[in-house]
């Protein structure tokens, strides 16, 4: 039995009431049942987030401490995350629909996310000696000022727990907006930053709704965004902070395109495109959505996708057994089934498995959607895979750099380094060749975020980088010509 966390807004580091309440009901994605009515943190609650994020960063009262003392701080948090992952696993399975199987990993992997960064930090430092002689200049790393944070609701805790760690390492102090749709993990992570000894104002967090968040991100005393969700929110948010000139992040969305050769290994393929595309129940910024396929192997993968599919598992988020669970909420699978509508108009053919039949609930059917000439206009969040046969691979890179597009690609052949020629003309920040992870290559991984699916980019160095700006302090030269 899960009892839901009060929706509380955290100021100072200290936890009260959101205010008002919405009409928003929080429901099990599995059964539709009622958990919680959402509520939102008011105007005045929000404002008050504001100055203490303000107030802590204008008196430096977090990033003046060392970089030793901010990583022990992380570390103290780090140890705290260890005692809520229970809670955060539970809360995002029945806030996202992603199995649980999944959560559980994605919480016990939070504490190592945090002591990664305040290593980073530690052998970083802050300050670098440009010149030791009388003059002594150096350059120091400090917080652009207070930075928002607007969380997505497909993987809640990691997400906050990311973009906060990053952000409090480099010194800034923050106002957090979790998705509505998924508050829950959001004071579990808070209660683990309140024992963990952060001074008060460096960490804030209110509740609500995307008015709550648009009045964040345009008030002039926050200095960086960065946010993860739809590319509709992220030009909604790049136009309000526009007027400030404040630094942005934007992590938006894609129609991530996947390129398969006459060579590639089908059953490989079919089992990494399959895997792909359902992780997550589907709902992942970085998966498979348009595969384009040799026309001579256009058929027989068909037939190998829908052997993988069947083969999947679709039921409740909470069993452990689980492959694919419910989306995350009702509107997400209004979404979704008008978008298939939408493939099936254009004329394609349709996979689809079975699901558990409760009324009330947000199974979504994972889908294969196939046939000629099929347009995404939309990013596709959830478990649709489409197939489009293609005759030339010029085309199929014309066709992959088209459309909704930027932050990953895929290439599937046995010729290595044919793919890797074919990975180099694909326009994303990351492609990868013969498989479809959800994580990164290697520790140096960096990837922007091309065309419109944001700005900015993601990898573990410059998450931190964004945060801060340099300056350099010294005594000027005497006798300079001008």
């Amino acid at each position: 039995m899960f009892n839901p966390p009060e929706l509380k807004t955290w100021i100072n580091g200290k936890p009260e009431i959101s205010e008002n309440e919405d009409k928003l009901l929080l429901r099990d994605p599995n059964t539709g049942e009622i958990l919680q009515q959402s509520r939102s943190s008011s105007p005045e609650q929000v404002e008050r987030a504001l100055k203490a994020a303000t107030l802590a960063h204008q008196d430096a009262r977090w990033y003046s401490k060392s970089v030793l003392e901010r990583a022990d701080t992380l570390d103290n948090f780090a140890n705290e995350l260890l005692k809520e992952e229970q809670n955060i696993a539970l809360a995002d399975a029945l806030n996202s629909g992603v199995p649980i199987s999944v959560t559980k990993g994605f919480a016990s992997g939070l504490s190592e996310i945090v002591r990664d960064v305040a290593n980073r930090i530690r052998s970083r430092g802050d300050s670098v000696i440009v010149e030791d002689s009388p003059r002594r200049i150096i350059k120091q790393r400090i917080p652009w000022g207070p930075a928002a944070l607007i969380l997505p609701w497909n993987a809640p805790s990691f997400m906050i727990v990311k973009k906060l760690a990053y952000a409090l390492a480099a010194g800034a102090t923050t106002v957090i907006k979790p998705s509505s749709f998924s508050p829950w993990s959001a004071q579990y992570v808070m209660q683990a930053a309140h024992r963990a000894g952060f001074p008060q104002g460096a960490i804030n967090l209110v509740t609500g709704s995307g008015s709550l968040g648009r009045t964040i991100v345009s008030d002039p005393r926050v200095r960086t965004i960065s946010m993860t969700g739809s590319t509709q929110t992220g030009k909604q948010i790049a136009s309000s902070a526009g007027a400030n000139l404040t630094r942005l992040q934007l992590e938006l969305g894609s129609n991530n395109p996947a390129i398969v050769c006459e060579d590639a290994n089908l059953q490989l393929t079919a089992d990494e495109l399959i895997k792909g595309a359902v992780k997550l129940s589907g709902q992942w910024c970085e998966a498979p959505r348009r595969v384009y396929v040799q026309r001579n192997v256009y058929e027989e993968l068909i037939k190998q996708l829908k052997e993988k599919l069947v083969a999947q598992k679709v039921g409740s988020s909470l069993e452990d057994s689980t492959d694919i669970g419910p989306v995350a909420y009702a509107e997400r699978k209004i979404e979704l089934e008008s978008q298939l509508q939408n493939l099936i108009e254009q004329g394609a053919k349709v996979i689809r498995t079975q699901i558990p039949l409760l009324p009330q609930s947000t199974f979504f059917a994972p889908t294969i959607a196939y046939g000629e000439n099929l347009e995404l206009e939309e990013e596709i969040f959830g478990p649709i895979l489409t197939i489009i046969p293609y005759n030339d691979e010029a085309n199929a890179i014309l066709l992959a750099n088209s459309g909704a597009r930027g932050l990953a690609g895929y290439v599937f052949t046995e010729d290595i380094e044919a793919g890797r020629e074919m990975a180099l003309q694909i326009e994303a920040g990351e492609v990868k060749i013969n498989g479809t992870s959800v994580l990164d290559m290697t520790d140096q991984s960096e990837q922007g975020f091309f065309a419109n699916s944001g700005i900015g980019g993601h990898g573990d160095a410059y998450v931190l980088e964004f945060f801060t700006g340099w300056r350099i302090v010294g005594t000027d030269a005497e006798g300079l010509p001008i």
